[in-house]
């Protein structure tokens, strides 16, 4: 019946892993809880020209690592397609003629469909906040549509600073709820990281959530236990998508 939305201040920031530590942290009160992927991009930057033509298929080859960390983390049985609407083999469909294929009344359908069936729904974008899912829409103004609460992922690395500050003053800008931050140590031979959590912790007008430590393949891992503040997450229970 809730839903709330998982951001990041770039991308490869840790959204998906901060996304299975919320659901982890989640199941772990037995709140029944799945993951969404309204779209997912590759990573990789070799691509053949046939790969950016357009598609008749939403979902390609339904092998985005992305999507499947969320399947595996979810308790229920769920497909590849009820957690995903797009699937992309590059990372800017946005600029080829699959961009065409991109419906907000898809991702709605699908959205409102995870709505009836759980009790919580744990929405992950794709990039940065302000990122365009087409040429209509980006992620926050979808989000703000909903009104759902939001979550923002802080990679914490140089320049992490600057990034969070302008993300969270266009979040709170908007009008969405900012629940909370989590930071994600991306870089762990990063100096002064206490520091950081210090002016990030001074400087952001919302709780911290969890800190993720750099690990060796998180998304195998029980992440879910370095978020530290599960009252604020089981607010986000109460919370309905207008």
């Amino acid at each position: 019946m809730s839903s709330f939305f998982v951001t990041g201040t770039d991308t490869n920031v840790g959204k998906t892993v901060a996304t299975r530590a919320i659901m982890q942290a989640l199941q772990a009160l037995d709140i029944d809880v799945v993951g969404y992927k309204p779209i997912a991009c590759t990573q990789d930057d070799e691509i053949s020209v046939g790969d950016c033509v357009g598609s008749k298929s939403d979902y390609g080859t339904e092998d985005n690592a992305d999507v499947l960390t969320l399947m595996h983390t979810t308790k229920q049985d769920v497909t590849y397609q009820d957690i995903n609407s797009y699937t992309f083999s590059h990372t800017m469909p946005l600029f080829t003629d699959q961009g065409e294929q991109i419906q907000i009344d898809k991702i709605n359908q699908d959205l409102a469909h995870l709505n009836r069936k759980y009790q919580t729904v744990v929405v992950e974008g794709c990039f940065g906040w302000l990122s365009p899912i087409n040429k209509h829409f980006s992620f926050a103004d979808w989000v703000v549509k909903h009104q759902m609460p939001v979550v923002l992922v802080v990679g914490i690395k140089e320049g992490c600073i600057n990034h969070t500050l302008l993300t969270v003053q266009s979040i709170l800008n908007l009008g969405a709820p900012l629940i909370g931050w989590i930071a994600n140590r991306i870089n762990p031979c990063l100096g002064h990281y206490a520091e950081m959590i210090d002016t990030l912790r001074n400087k952001i007008d919302a709780p911290l959530l969890g800190e993720i430590p750099y690990i060796y393949k998180p998304e195998t891992q029980d992440v879910g236990k370095y978020m530290t503040n599960i009252e604020r997450l089981t607010y986000l229970k109460t919370v309905l998508v207008k």
